[in-house]
């Protein structure tokens, strides 16, 4: 069995098999995390069709309802695709995966991808116990998913969240104000009526918003930590000085999988917050805001790989993916330090966030909108507390611990997996 992969793809395949990994990669928490990742797609499936299907059977369907459901094919169909690129590789490169049936199910379930992909991880780690190159089969395949879902994150659940907030909050400040303060027509009331708010907010309408926000926080969390781990299997050599089993296989605890999950929580929830509040306001404007932030990501992750590779037009399309996954978070798909990567970012959002307020005081200036002040300090305000939630996660979690060193403040290293030096490790 051949474990070569190309080098040109978004995420580096297949780790090279040197020696047993110790301990094993699959264990019984693997098992329950792999369930509740396949637990929160199928939900996630389900929510994004019940909100197309309540769009288009409402009276007055909302402006640009078709954006609903090509959110809901696109992201499913553009993961099915890429589905079918890793399985036409891996029938170039493996023994057995060729077959005309492994076709048949990667055409039939091409907008279940993901489950394909789990149901491989599944078989790979039930054989690790025969034979140890199956756990790292299995890391990669959990990879895989977290690939296939970022796909879906960035093209269905972003922006159909930015949709719902346009049309479900922005949209309806005046119902807002009814909840939160009571219907406003005390004087046409007597005093015995009880008067009940026209539209009111039901509980599904807040809690399909908080959903999608949670699972685009879990599957960015999901692949940051596995791809950390398929990382630190393919060279382990960059992580021996680090102290303890965990940190240099790149596991997290419970602990710091939270934090990291909260961090991303909040983050990602500022950065549509502030493109759904500019898409109210101005319309197109958005599209400024947002691919201008593409196009500075693109930049900056192209002259990461020109340092140290090279440019190849495989390596373009990989920036310009990593770029726009950059839009609602920061990914790590080379290895290494990236604490000057992690300062730059939040930079760049800070001046987006500021962009996004002003453009959304200047247009609700004086219109009496019950989210006219309100909506810029919320933004801000969840921008810090993801701020602060990173800020914690690599002061006490990060399993390498990082320093405050000049190599690890470089924000465009290529290759950042090279070993520390003296001076760095006495600092550690």
């Amino acid at each position: 069995m051949s474990f070569k992969r190309e080098s040109d793809d978004y995420v580096h395949h297949r780790p090279k098999a040197g020696k047993p990994p110790s301990p094993p990669q699959f264990t019984w928490l693997e098992c329950v995390w792999m369930v509740v990742v396949s637990v929160s797609y199928l939900v996630g499936y389900c929510v994004q069709l019940s909100i197309v299907v309540d769009k288009y059977t409402q009276e007055e369907p909302p402006p640009g309802c078709g954006l609903y459901l090509l959110f809901f094919l696109l992201p499913h169909l553009a993961a099915g695709l890429k589905n079918l690129q890793y399985h036409f590789r891996e029938a170039r490169e493996e023994e057995g995966e060729d077959g005309a049936m492994g076709w048949v199910l990667a055409i039939v379930c091409l907008p279940f991808s993901p489950l394909i992909r789990f149901s491989r991880a599944w078989r790979f780690g039930v054989g690790e116990k025969t034979n140890w190159e199956d756990g790292i089969r299995y890391v990669d395949e959990m990879v895989t998913v977290g690939v296939l879902r970022l796909f879906e994150v960035l093209l269905g659940d972003a922006p159909m969240l930015c949709l719902l907030l346009r049309d479900d909050v922005w949209g309806r400040s005046y119902d807002w104000r009814e909840y939160s303060q009571g219907p406003q027509d005390l004087l046409q009331c007597g005093p015995r009526c009880v008067l009940q708010p026209q539209n009111p907010i039901t509980f599904w309408i807040v809690f399909r918003m908080l959903f999608l926000l949670s699972k685009m926080a879990q599957c960015v969390t999901f692949y940051l930590v596995i791809v950390k781990r398929l990382q630190r299997l393919q060279q382990p050599q960059y992580f021996q000085h680090l102290r303890g089993t965990n940190s240099r296989q790149g596991r997290l605890h419970f602990f710091a999988t939270l934090v990291l999950y909260l961090a991303h929580f909040f983050l990602i929830g500022s950065r549509v917050t502030g493109y759904s509040m500019v898409g109210t306001a101005w319309g197109p404007w958005v599209y400024f805001i947002a691919g201008t932030h593409w196009v500075v990501n693109t930049v900056w992750h192209l002259i990461s790989v020109l340092n140290s590779r090279g440019l190849t037009p495989a390596r373009s399309v990989s920036s310009l993916l990593v770029g726009a996954v950059w839009l609602i978070a920061l990914t790590n798909e080379q290895g290494g330090r990236q604490l000057g990567r992690f300062i730059l970012y939040y930079m760049l959002a800070f001046f987006e966030t500021v962009a996004c307020g002003y453009l959304w005081n200047f247009a609700m200036a004086g219109s009496g909108d019950f989210f006219a002040n309100k909506a810029p300090w919320f933004m801000l305000v969840i921008f810090m507390i993801g701020l602060m939630l990173q800020i914690m996660y690599y002061a006490i979690c990060h399993p390498s611990k990082p320093s405050f060193t000049k190599r690890g403040l470089l924000c465009c290293s290529g290759d950042r997996r090279d070993p520390i030096d003296s001076d760095d490790e006495r600092r550690m």
